[in-house]
């Protein structure tokens, strides 16, 4: 089913109802029942951000008695596109795509000459190091949530990040700590939580999206690593005190049935300026401007019924990116189109010196419910020493 995102109910919402709690500005609307259960003042607010699950993958791999679906108190919208690198930056910022810029997972850099995968800071085809430090991070730097969060005038709150080893994430105002499985991650956050100091720690974690990548969205692997985290995470809440756990995602995933080789088409690659980038379900081309009637006419001939074609125009009409002030290089990004995926397919490019690269099971970033909707999990634990500890707030 299409799904379009609601930024009156997305992930953004949790980043503004944590932001109002530290009493730091913020862009979007709060979550209301967020906001209820923040009223009663914790010590330590953890949010975990679970890569990948979904609301549909929730459901469907975890029983009505499980933990994480116990306390799943509704749902909300990714952004768009529904991947990576646009929502874990809208986490890390608090604003939209449209406002921080960074759209996709493999984006064209003018300024470069290269298509980057964002992330690792790497060539799309070849994998190789392009610049030293990271190019969309010289080109589109943003404040953090982190750094506003230090900066609170309520004075002493103290954020942490956890990810994995090889996960960037900028220290600005925060500690950086890695963890080598999530078991360790609830570690590190026990300990977090034990200190006198009011805290506030957000983990990224990879899963499920990789395992689903790899086997799908159903398959007893990610069932059994869905079913692994729903128990850690149960097991770390009962083991707190004065602390409030945050659940969520950066977006769903859903189960592709084959891929498009765009370079195997000769009439489509006739139409491109350069080879189209962004995400495998939410692709960007740049397009001849003699050929444009032709690419419209030939997308809707091989690509009716999975993909919508919007052109950029219409993506900020529709306000899909966001609200606010455009970011200068979303219109780089857009291209002249977007493909939106609303089917089963996804859209890939290869070049003659790109690595051979197996197509994954499942994936992200199109306009699909699956894709787009996401849990908000909270639970809170016993709160002690009231009186004294959270005077400030």
């Amino acid at each position: 089913m299409l799904s379009y995102p609601d930024y009156e109910r997305s992930l953004i919402g949790i980043v503004s109802s944590i932001k109002n709690y530290y009493r730091t500005s913020y862009e979007y609307p709060t979550l209301p029942l967020l906001d209820k259960e923040l009223k009663k003042a914790y010590k330590n607010i953890v949010l975990i951000i679970l890569d990948g699950l979904g609301t549909d993958m929730l459901v469907r791999n975890l029983s009505k008695q499980d933990f994480l679906r116990v306390n799943c108190a509704g749902n909300l919208t990714s952004v768009f596109p529904s991947s990576t690198v646009p929502a874990m930056t809208s986490y890390y910022s608090g604003l939209a795509p449209n406002e921080h810029g960074w759209l996709g997972w493999r984006l064209y850099f003018k300024e470069f000459n290269h298509t980057i995968d964002v992330f690792p800071n790497v060539d799309t085809y070849t994998k190789a190091a392009v610049t030293k430090t990271s190019a969309a991070e010289f080109v589109m730097p943003y404040e953090t949530i982190f750094h506003d969060i230090s900066r609170s005038f309520i004075g002493n709150i103290q954020p942490f990040t956890i990810a994995q080893k090889g996960v960037d994430i900028a220290e600005t105002g925060n500690f950086h700590k890695t963890a080598e499985d999530f078991g360790k991650a609830c570690e590190i956050i026990s300990r977090i939580c034990e200190t006198e100091q009011n805290t506030f720690t957000f983990v990224q974690w990879n899963s499920p999206d990789d395992v689903a990548h790899k086997y799908g969205c159903y398959a007893p692997e990610t069932k059994s690593c869905i079913a692994s985290l729903n128990r850690q995470i149960e097991k770390l809440a009962s083991s707190l005190k004065d602390t409030f756990i945050i659940v969520s995602s950066d977006h769903g995933m859903t189960d592709i049935e084959s891929e498009i080789l765009l370079h195997q088409i000769p009439e489509l690659n006739e139409c491109f300026v350069i080879p189209p980038f962004c995400e495998g379900r939410a692709m960007s081309f740049y397009i001849k401007y003699d050929k444009r009637s032709d690419f419209e006419r030939l997308f809707a001939s091989y690509f009716a019924g999975d993909f919508i074609l919007l052109n950029k125009r219409d993506i900020i009409a529709k306000g899909i990116l966001g609200r606010g002030k455009t970011h200068h290089k979303v219109m780089d990004f857009i291209g002249d189109y977007m493909a939106c995926a609303v089917g089963g397919r996804i859209l890939c490019y290869r070049t003659l010196n790109a690595k051979p690269k197996a197509m994954y099971l499942a994936n992200h970033g199109g306009l699909t419910d699956k894709e787009m909707d996401i849990p908000l999990i909270m639970y809170g634990t016993p709160l002690i020493n009231k009186a004294n500890i959270h005077k400030i707030f």
